[in-house]
């Protein structure tokens, strides 16, 4: 099954549960319906596409939750949170930084410069590891 189809299915489990939540699950399926009809040619979206539109929603809350704790407003914070942990339900197991260090270092080993581990991530582990992370791990590790 795929994400998109797992998130409609949850979406409408919420739904008929009468759940505030339902909300954030049908504008994240209504965000990535538009994503996909300005594709050329339309299609759904793939799996991996999935995950950033998730993630990139992720930050969005925690941008509102930083403006919400700074106004002490808790309970629109709490709920922020809440609506966080539900899309963090679609994520998959992110790469721990032990197994980025294992995997760079393979690359780095096969002569691979930044660019080329980084690349090597996108392709391999698309979606599973934090780039941010990553990024200074290869720095690191080739300085």
């Amino acid at each position: 099954m795929s994400l998109l189809s797992e998130i409609q299915k949850r979406s409408l489990e919420l739904r008929k549960a009468k759940s505030p939540q339902a909300s954030t699950l049908i504008t994240l399926k209504g965000e990535m319906e538009t994503r996909a009809k300005t594709l050329k040619p339309p299609r759904d979206l793939t799996d991996a596409e999935v995950i950033a539109e998730i993630k990139s929603t992720i930050k969005k809350v925690d941008e509102n939750i930083s403006i919400y704790e700074g106004r002490n407003m808790e309970a629109a914070a709490s709920a922020a949170h809440a609506e966080k942990t539900l899309l963090e339900e679609f994520l998959p197991q992110q790469m721990s930084e032990d197994e980025l260090r294992v995997f760079i270092q393979g690359k780095i080993d096969g002569g691979a410069n930044m660019g080329q581990v980084m690349s090597g991530l996108k392709e391999e582990r698309a979606g599973l590891y934090d780039g941010k992370q990553a990024s200074g791990i290869v720095r690191g590790m080739l300085a």
